[in-house]
């Protein structure tokens, strides 16, 4: 990654979101800030942040023991420990589980009232009215995304944040983003691609990663 871009993934960055607010959150940590909350204009919801903050996603039916899970919490534990701020999609199992453990006070999950019954008490509720804007922000707001191995909603936020990052060809203006995709969503990707719904030149600009570490050896520079 070409040193000159560094701050560019690090800057302020502001997205209005169509939805409703019910819930909003402010985070401060020594390197990141996190702010969700309802926008001057009806119907909209707007996300803010600076700093070291990650979206991370995937699925809320694993065992706490699995692999992913575990590489999740790694990755969320680092994340807190350089002072940065994660937010998730906030359900108290699986991945999410994972991440509200290890980030504890830094950690902002992101539900609408039909599963609030389902959401974690670690860390910060974010309440929104639907799952459309939940979608929206964990795939497009953060400058950095990850997607571990998940279900239709975990997939959902995959197809989201491949299609947010391609955009930015038509809208240079957008900031800057790297996504990291797990090694599990290959064989699906690969088949859409043959199929072809989704260009190679989408899948050039994704990170694949199989392990936590492969997401810190690009994103510890950022800490430091």
């Amino acid at each position: 990654m070409p040193k000159e871009n560094i701050n560019g993934y690090l800057k302020k960055r502001k997205r209005r979101i169509m939805g409703e607010i019910l819930k909003g959150v402010e985070l401060k940590n020594s390197r990141a800030w996190l702010s969700i909350h309802a926008s001057s204009k009806a119907e909209l919801m707007t996300y803010e942040s600076s700093g070291l903050v990650l979206s991370i996603n995937g699925s809320g039916s694993l065992d706490q023991g699995h692999q992913q899970c575990q590489e999740a919490g790694l990755l969320g534990k680092y994340i807190a420990s350089q002072g940065g701020i994660v937010f998730a999609g906030g359900r108290s199992s699986g991945i999410m589980a994972a991440v509200s453990e290890a980030v504890g006070d830094n950690y902002a999950g992101i539900v609408f009232p039909e599963i609030e019954q389902e959401a974690s008490k670690k860390g910060q509720r974010v309440l929104v009215n639907s799952p459309q804007p939940r979608v929206e922000m964990l795939a497009t707001c953060a400058p950095f995304i990850v997607v571990f191995r998940g279900g239709l909603g975990t997939m959902m936020v995959l197809i989201r944040a491949i299609v947010h990052l391609r955009n930015r060809q038509y809208h240079p203006d957008q900031p800057l983003q790297l996504v990291f995709i797990s090694n599990y969503w290959i064989g699906l990707l690969a088949t859409m691609m043959n199929l072809g719904c989704l260009p190679v030149e989408f899948l050039r600009e994704l990170i694949f990663f199989d392990r936590a570490e492969d997401i810190l050896k690009k994103i510890e520079k950022f800490s430091k």
